[in-house]
């Protein structure tokens, strides 16, 4: 499998993890990890959590201990809920639609 998809997948699976942990599991190092989910963060699909709460949006900031206490950066895939318009846009980019030859002339 492609290590950019297994990262996704990995995320996904997880809901909340850092490089670090997703790196372990694909069996790729953390900074290669960290790139491909930034490559997901840019595509709206995820979502990069800084430590200290900086841009925690998870809901759960002061009672999980996870934003507080870690010093690593977490990120967090998008569910259905928290689609976004970009998110919508990106996929949308990528559709594609038959086309008959006719119309190519």
């Amino acid at each position: 499998m492609n290590p950019l998809f297994a990262v996704r997948d990995c995320l996904r699976a997880a809901g909340l993890a850092s490089a670090a942990e997703i790196a372990a599991q694909v069996q790729v190092p953390a900074d290669v990890a960290a790139d491909m989910l930034d490559h997901w963060v840019r595509r709206g699909l995820a979502e990069r959590l800084d430590p200290q709460g900086g841009t925690c949006r998870s809901g759960a900031c002061a009672r999980c201990g996870l934003c507080g206490a870690a010093t690593a950066v977490l990120y967090r895939w998008h569910t259905a809920a928290d689609a976004t318009p970009r998110a919508a846009a990106a996929r949308a980019a990528v559709m594609l639609r038959p086309v008959s030859p006719a119309a190519l002339r």
